[in-house]
This record gives C-alpha cells, structure tokens and sequence, in this order.
C-alpha cells in the first residue's frame, strides 16, 4: 500500500504484524507519534443506545467524533439509512455541553459489498483528529454482549480476539489507546443510563427512523431497544402494538433465530414483562419467546463485570470505574463465573426449547407480517421515488473525470 506522505518504520512494523498488510513509503528519519502530554480520550459516537451511554461514563474532557456517512455524488442506489436522527443526537448532546465533531466520509462506498470492511473504519474521524486535538485514546461503545461475544450464544475471551491482535496494535503505534468503556456492563445497564441520565434524551439506536424520537418499530434494533426500555422503565406498550411490531419481518427474523442474537438481554427483557404484566394482558408472541429462552439470568446482567476494566488504559481505569459503579455493583465471583461460563444450548441439543421453538413457528406462521396504512405506504412510495430521482440527478451533474 502506497501513502503520501511517507509513514514511521514503527507504523509499517505494526501494519505488517497486525494485518500482514507492507507499507511502501516508509521514512526510517520519521520518529513514531507519541501519546501526548495532557492527551484526551476520543469517542467514536454513533448517537445509539450504547454510544450515549459510554459517553456518560467516559473521562472529562471526551471529544466525541460522528462519522456522517454520505454517498459518492455519481451513486444513485437507494438506501434505508437515514441521518436525521443521529445529526440531531450530536446537536443535542453539543446543547448539553459535550465537545463532537462531525466528519462527512464515502468510505464505504470503496468496496464491494457496501459497507465498513473493518471495526476500525469508524474511528478514522478521531484518528484524523488525533494531533490537532491532543487525543491518546479512542473508544468504542461495544457492550458487554458484543466485546465478549455473548450474542452469538458462547463467552469468547476478548483478550484472544482479532481486534486485541490488530487492531490494539496498529493504534499504539501511533501512540492511541484503545478503549471499551462500557464493555463490562450488559444493554440493560447501557439503556438504565440512557433513562436516567440527561444526556440519554439524545439516544436512538435506529438509523431508519425519520427523525430523533421517531424510531421506524419495524426493525429487529427497535424491538429490542423497545423491550430494553420496557424492562428498565416497567413501561411498556399495549399487548397489540408488541404483537403489530414484533410481526414485522426483521423481528420475526430476529426472534425465530436460534440462537436469538443477543439471547441474555432478550431473555431478562421478557421475563420482566412475564413479572410486570397481568397474565390477561400479555402480548402473545412473548410469552412463547419467553417459553423459548428459559430462565432469566437476570443476575449478572445487572451488574459491571469487572474484569472489562483491564480494556481501559491505566490512566483512565480509576474514573471509569467510579462512573461505572454510579450504575452497578460488581459482579460476585460467582456471577463472574455464569458470564464465562455462558454457553446457550440450541434447540437442537435441548427437547424443551424444540417444543418452543415450534411453537413459535406455528404463531408466526398464523400471524403474517402485517400491512401497513395505505397512507402510509403511498408516502413511502412517493419518498422513495423522489429520493430515487434526486440521487439519479445529481450523478447526471458529476463532471466527467479529467
């Protein structure tokens, strides 16, 4: 790989190591950047659930940096993302005091399939950032169920994944920290602090919704962040709308999966439900969901695993740990134990989870995705048509490359 201006014998190193990847221009004169004095840690801000709530708990003096992902102007495909919502969140946390920059990238628009080839695309504003602003750490609002792996159904040591053998790597080298402020605390404790904290009023994890506070309720991220927030708040939406949103193909998708991505959080999630609403009352779906994932491990996940504290620099541990313990008590040994020990017993190995699963088959089968208003869908027609046409526009007006 070529690069102007020419890059540190102690970079290409590490980019050889890390990723196997050789950096042509090297300058053996050009000593490595170092952490500076009086540095402050970067975060790389989506305006999600999980983003917000580890900015919550992050340093003073956090700079907050949002990748606003834009289209090459000659790309006429159509796209559901929509950025209303995560601009509003980074206006709205600036409102309260928090320094962010907002950085316009087509980057993903280099490979094939569309998308971010790697974990470290989204940090590339900080790392832009990094000696103007004074930054020597960049962090990342990955959960306990994503930096562990418990999503997938299986604990995996994070200390023996690809981004600890790269990724950590290439970043010291160019005298950046990594950092995972919130990995040692569960989506419950991420959408506590978004419910009580006041920097949670600029959270909203779904990137379809039309603006901030108006999530789409079709996607599989809105069902869980809807019972995330029932779960903590003991609010929840009638039985009807639970059934009308979870119908959708995304959730029905989601939830017919084995394992559910995800599985601990859904299982507390409707277990909470279960507690608090009368049997006469409850949405349908989620007492079979709830029949599905068995019992709730509701004990650890409402507690900080603090092991995960070792992700943080040293420098930072103390403060982090004091914010964290704000919102939760560690775990006991034994809690620390059920999180290691994790592993989610397919329908396949378990006769009653087969039984339930089916079960919830048959609902889905009986219960299509519903329809939309017409309204509703003829707007949606038109917007999609009208998009359409501006993004087909606007590469027409591209000047033809010299």
């Amino acid at each position: 790989m070529t690069s102007s201006p020419a890059v540190s014998t102690t970079l290409a190193d590490a980019a050889s190591t890390a990723w196997g990847m050789t950096l042509a221009d090297v300058d053996p004169a050009l000593p490595a950047r170092e952490a500076p004095v009086g540095g402050v840690p970067a975060l790389c801000f989506s305006g999600g659930t999980d983003s917000v709530a580890t900015l919550a708990l992050m340093p003073a003096g956090t700079r907050s940096y949002y990748l606003r992902r834009v289209r090459p102007r000659d790309d006429s495909r159509r796209t559901r993302l929509r950025l209303e919502a995560a601009e509003a969140s980074c206006r709205r946390i600036a409102e309260l005091g928090y320094d962010i920059t907002c950085v316009d990238s087509d980057m993903e628009h280099l490979r094939e399939p569309i998308g971010f080839a790697d974990d470290l695309a989204n940090a590339v504003p900080a790392l832009l950032h990094a000696d103007v602003h004074a930054l020597d750490a960049v962090a990342w609002g990955a959960p306990l169920e994503a930096t562990y792996r418990l999503q997938v159904g299986r604990f995996r040591d994070f200390r023996r994944s690809p981004f600890v053998r790269t990724t950590g790597p290439l970043l010291r080298a160019v005298g950046v920290e990594p950092m995972i402020p919130v990995a040692g605390l569960s989506e419950v404790l991420t959408s506590l602090v978004v419910a009580e904290h006041p920097i949670g009023s600029a959270a909203q994890s779904c990137m379809r919704g039309r603006a901030l506070g108006s999530p789409c309720l079709r996607c599989a991220k809105c069902a869980r962040k809807t019972l995330l927030r029932g779960a903590v708040t003991g609010t929840w939406p009638a039985a009807e709308e639970l059934d009308v949103m979870l119908r959708e193909p995304e959730p029905r998708r989601h939830l017919l999966a084995d394992p559910i991505k995800v599985e601990p959080v859904v299982a507390h999630c409707v277990h909470r439900y279960l507690a608090d609403i009368p049997q006469d009352s409850r949405s349908e779906v989620l007492q079979l969901v709830a029949a599905k994932v068995g019992a709730d491990p509701l004990p650890w996940l409402r507690r900080s695993y603090e092991p995960a504290l070792e992700l943080i620099p040293g420098r930072y541990q103390d403060e982090c740990r004091s914010l964290v313990r704000r919102w939760a008590e560690p775990m006991s040994a034994d809690e620390e134990r059920a999180v290691t020990g994790y592993r989610l017993r397919p329908a396949a190995e378990d006769t009653a989870r087969a039984q339930a699963q089916h079960n919830l088959v048959a609902w889905y089968e009986a219960h299509p995705p519903p329809r939309p208003p017409l309204t509703e869908l003829v707007g949606d027609k038109v917007r999609g048509a009208r998009q359409r046409l501006a993004t087909i526009l606007r590469a027409r007006r591209v000047p033809p490359p010299r």
